[in-house]
């Protein structure tokens, strides 16, 4: 028979709440791995075109890596790139 759950009750007062809710936040942002896109993925991630990201690319405007012969983009990446080229 497996063990009985363990049961935990914190109360919290409104501010300690706060304060909580946006360290787990932080806490999950940091350690969010949103992984590769490929090119499709990145032009709808930065609501442009294909032809729009192979241009980027092309001119070494835009962060990219390259994997057997496929274009792949960090979404980190290219949300640190959206921040700065709006």
């Amino acid at each position: 028979m497996p063990p009985e759950p363990l049961v935990l009750t914190v109360t919290l007062d409104p501010a300690q709440l706060e304060l909580v809710a946006n360290r787990v936040a932080e806490l999950l942002q940091e350690g969010r791995d949103d992984g590769f896109l490929d090119i499709d993925g990145a032009a709808n991630y930065l609501g442009r075109s294909k032809k729009s990201i192979y241009h980027l690319v092309e001119r070494h405007k835009l962060p990219h890596h390259r994997a057997g012969g496929r274009l792949l983009f960090d979404a980190k990446q290219l949300r640190v790139w959206a921040e700065r080229h709006g």
